[in-house]
Parts: structure tokens; C-alpha cells; sequence
């Protein structure tokens, strides 16, 4: 018999006391997408795979996670490490956000294997740590977009890509959706890089152009942290409140307009809310996300997306097959105004999105995908290639790919940075004048 492989996965979820996860399948509870995301995945690895693989699950809290689960208490990722070598596991998963100096000397002194995943656009310096660290065997990018970044970066060698998991199965309307024709939804965290103040911003003018609209906002500024401060409203922080929600959004009175509703965070009782919806919006600035759950939830709730064409949501959405794409202020308010006016292409775009989502990001695709990895990691095999995407000269991927070939070829030019650390240092040039 085949020695099973034991992996360990690390969750930090100290921001997340009395929350329920223990059954994934319900989706999301309202928490951060990449904790959820850790934890579905051990779960579903270690209910298709109890035969290849013993999965730990190593977290700061572990009252109400999956019972079916081995779990394990740890204080921070070095712990994690440490505690994945000592109950004897072959590979150590967790975020790359977590490596620092400190970190990496402690990791690179045990035998265990490590995979480090990237939820985030990695720093130059967590690039660099990665690609220098033989005991990091693996970087996982979870966006297409995210990993076509790395062409020209030596990092590539270590790299491949897997999206996060979903399962849509209590997504997908059982009947036919009530769609009232006016209803906006926003879901997300209500901080600055997610993006709302921009939908808050343009509200007026949708508005304007159709008095019935109605905005429900799933999400507040706890999603992160439960223990995070809130501002008059209770929805975000005072300052994000006062500065970016309430201009927008208060009446004369000073409270919340009639036509917005914020609804707080929300686990499975969002589904029928996003069903019922006529649009869905997702981060409109698109500056930070690499595979965003909230599009895959919306769209696999059969209701088009509206979002920026920005990083990940090229990956999680399809212009004008699952829903619209834009660039401003003003294609936000035309896209939203658009699918409300034209309910029938609505509802194309939110069929094609229920089989989108389940083609691409169906979650026993996706572990499928994180067995073979660990199969390969643990035979010291590299990691699968991902081929790049062709929308070639978005981020300048052509001149990436050609740099990359370039310096495979002549070794002389190897030490020639990459395209983000170019990126980087200028960045840094303008920020010291």
C-alpha cells in the first residue's frame, strides 16, 4: 500500500472567536475569503483523498472548525511549521504574507517541505525570499493573472497556479429567482482596498437615472476582525465612515438614504439575497484582488457581476458573457444601469455565470489539482507550468514572456530584475523625492 502523504495547512483565524466554519459546504460565514478558502480546502482534500492523504489543519483557534478534521493549536506560521514537522508531516502549507527574515531562518532549518501560497500580490521581498529558500518547493498563485506577473521573475521556476476553490452546489437557484428589476448588491469587506467608497461614490447618479434602485451591502469593516472598531453607522471604521460612506449616502438628517441597505455580515442566508438581486458588485477598484470569492458567489447565485477589468476579476468573470467589466466612475454607473434596464440579458449573463463558475472553479477540480501538487512535491518533482494568458499586452505580459526567454537563453542577462522589481524600485525612487 502507498504511504500516505501528510500535509499541513495553516489558518490564522485569531480575528475570528464564536465564528462558524465547520461546514464549508454552507459557503462562506463572513469571514476573510482566504481563511475560508484555507480551510475548505483541507476539509474537501480530506474528504475526496482520506486514502492518498492525512490532512492537519493547523489554526490559532480551534473551536468551531470541520470535526472531520485533525486540528492542531498553533501561535503564529513558524509555530505552524515547527508543529507540522514535529506530528511528522511531508508538507507545510501557509500564506506567503507570512514570511519575514525571522520566519524563514526557523523554516529552513526543518525537513518538512514547504508550499507557500499567495492570496495576495506578493512584495519583491516575499518574491525574493521564496525563490532563495530551497526548503519553499513550491509557490502557488491563486490567479492566472496574479502568476503572468512572475514571467520574467526567477520565482517562475517554483511557480504554478491553482484557483481557489468553490462549490456552488447551495448557490445554484432550486426555482426561479424573484428578480425585482431596481435591487443592487455589494458584497465585501468595507475597507478602502475593497473598494465600496467608489459604488458610494456613484449611488447619487444611478439614482438619478432610476429613482426605484435599491442597494443592499453585505459586509462591514468586521470581516477581517471581529474585534475592528466601527464608526457611527456600525458598518466600517469612523474615519473610512466619515470620509467615504456617509458624504454619499446620509440624507439630510444625517442618516442612511432610503434606497441603501446595509445588511451586515452574513453567512448562508446572503444566498437568497444574491439570487433575488439584479446585479451584483464586487471591489469596483479591482486593485487587490487576485481570485475574489464574491464573484464566483454572485455569479454562481445566477446574477451578473459588475466589477472593474482589473487583475483577478479577468480571471473570476467574463466580460460580457457573465457580467460587465469597466474602467471609471462612469462605466460603473453605466454597466449597473445597463443590466437593469436590459433584465433578459441580465438573465443570460447570470446563466452563463452558474456554468462559469461550476467549468472553472468547481471544487473537485480544484483539490484534484492540490493532490497532484502534493503528489509531485513530495517525489521532488517541479511544480506544473501554467501556460500565460493571451491577453498579451495587458501588463506589458509580451515584454514579461520576452524577457523571460531571453534570459533563459543567455545567462549573461539573468541578473537582469524582472518587470515588478523594475516596478518596485521606481516606486520607491518617486516615493523618497
Amino acid at each position: 500500500m502507498t504511504r500516505k502523504i501528510k500535509v499541513g495547512f495553516y489558518c490564522q483565524n485569531d480575528g475570528y472567536a464564536n465564528v462558524d466554519c465547520r461546514f464549508p459546504e454552507k459557503g462562506n460565514p463572513g469571514i476573510g475569503g482566504t481563511q475560508f478558502t484555507e480551510i475548505a480546502t483541507a476539509y474537501y482534500l480530506n474528504k475526496f483523498y482520506p486514502e492518498q492523504l492525512e490532512v492537519l489543519l493547523l489554526a490559532n483557534l480551534t473551536e468551531l472548525l470541520p470535526p472531520s478534521l485533525e486540528v492542531s493549536q498553533v501561535v503564529d506560521v513558524v509555530d505552524a511549521a515547527l508543529k507540522s514537522e514535529k506530528t511528522g508531516c511531508d508538507i507545510s502549507v501557509f500564506r506567503t504574507s507570512f514570511l519575514t527574515n525571522e520566519s524563514i531562518q526557523k523554516i529552513d532549518k526543518l525537513k518538512v517541505k514547504i508550499i507557500a501560497r499567495s492570496n495576495n500580490y506578493p512584495t519583491i521581498f516575499e518574491l525574493n525570499q521564496i525563490a532563495n529558500c530551497p526548503k519553499i518547493e513550491c509557490h502557488v498563485c491563486v490567479g492566472q493573472e496574479q502568476l503572468d506577473l512572475l514571467r520574467d521573475h526567477r520565482i517562475l521556476e517554483k511557480s504554478t497556479r491553482i484557483f481557489d476553490l468553490f462549490n456552488s452546489e447551495n448557490f445554484i437557484p432550486k426555482d426561479k429567482p424573484v428578480k425585482q428589476g431596481n435591487t443592487v448588491v455589494y458584497i465585501g469587506s468595507l475597507i478602502p482596498a475593497k473598494g465600496f467608497h467608489l459604488l458610494a461614490r456613484v449611488w447619487p447618479s444611478i439614482i438619478k437615472k432610476r429613482p426605484d434602485a435599491k442597494l443592499i451591502v453585505i459586509g462591514s469593516g468586521k470581516v477581517y476582525n471581529r474585534n475592528q472598531q466601527l464608526g457611527k453607522w456600525g458598518v466600517a471604521e469612523e474615519e473610512y465612515e466619515a470620509s467615504f460612506i456617509r458624504p454619499f449616502l446620509s440624507d439630510k438628517n444625517g442618516d442612511i438614504i432610503k434606497s441603501v441597505h446595509f445588511a451586515g455580515l452574513l453567512g448562508e442566508e446572503k444566498i437568497q439575497i444574491l439570487q433575488d438581486a439584479d446585479v451584483g458588485v464586487v471591489n469596483p477598484t479591482g486593485g487587490t484582488e487576485v481570485c475574489p470569492g464574491s464573484a464566483l458567489e454572485i455569479q454562481a447565485c445566477g446574477t451578473p457581476v459588475v466589477s472593474a477589468a482589473k487583475w483577478g476579476l479577468l480571471d473570476t468573470a467574463v466580460h460580457g458573457k457573465t457580467g460587465l467589466l469597466g474602467k471609471s466612475d462612469r462605466d460603473l454607473i453605466r454597466n449597473i444601469i445597463y443590466l437593469l434596464d436590459n433584465p433578459d440579458i441580465a438573465r443570460q449573463f447570470g446563466q452563463n455565470g452558474i456554468d462559469f463558475v461550476r467549468e472553472k472553479f468547481d471544487y473537485r477540480l480544484i483539490i484534484k489539482e492540490w493532490l497532484e501538487l502534493f503528489i509531485d512535491v513530495y517525489n521532488n518533482r517541479p511544480a506544473k507550468p501554467q501556460p500565460m494568458k493571451p491577453n498579451y499586452l495587458y501588463q506589458a505580459k509580451f515584454l514579461r514572456e520576452g524577457m523571460r526567454i531571453i534570459k533563459k537563453n543567455i545567462p549573461l542577462l539573468r541578473g537582469v530584475p524582472s518587470l515588478v522589481e523594475i516596478k518596485s524600485q521606481v516606486k520607491a525612487f518617486i516615493g523618497n523625492l
